[in-house]
């Protein structure tokens, strides 16, 4: 298993009423996710009430159990990114209005929601 990175670290202590999303989002920024990867081009996002939504995980491990969880093949590719060029690269070339899930299932999950401060403002939903 992967020493935990900073990310997960700020999102336990924000899930515990300890932290703030601040720190979370900048620990995000400077870890390296993982996601899953399709084919070479394509990433998985899921629409849920207008919004679409990618998940990236702080190890290959929770990517595997959330694969497993939804009853999907755990033989897939990922690509291994830090957040900031998830959110500042990847995002862009996705439909707007697209989000982060961080650890889908873990219980220290959290949302990058796609708004200022968090998404370029030209993909924002809030600008």
């Amino acid at each position: 298993m992967h020493e935990e990175n900073e990310a997960v670290a700020h999102a336990r202590r924000y899930r515990e009423g300890g932290g703030n999303p601040e720190a979370f989002l900048k620990a995000f920024r400077q870890s390296t996710v993982y996601l899953q990867r399709i084919d070479p081009l394509s990433l998985p996002v899921i629409t849920i009430e207008g919004l679409s939504w990618l998940a990236a995980f702080s190890s290959p491990e929770l990517l595997k159990r959330h694969l497993e969880a939804r009853n999907e093949s755990v033989d897939v590719g990922y690509l291994a990114v830090t957040g900031e060029r998830l959110l500042d690269h990847y995002l862009p070339a996705l439909p707007r209005r697209t989000g982060v899930v961080f650890d889908n299932g873990a219980e220290h999950m959290m949302t990058l929601p796609p708004v200022r401060g968090v998404v370029a403002d030209e993909l924002a939903v809030d600008a």
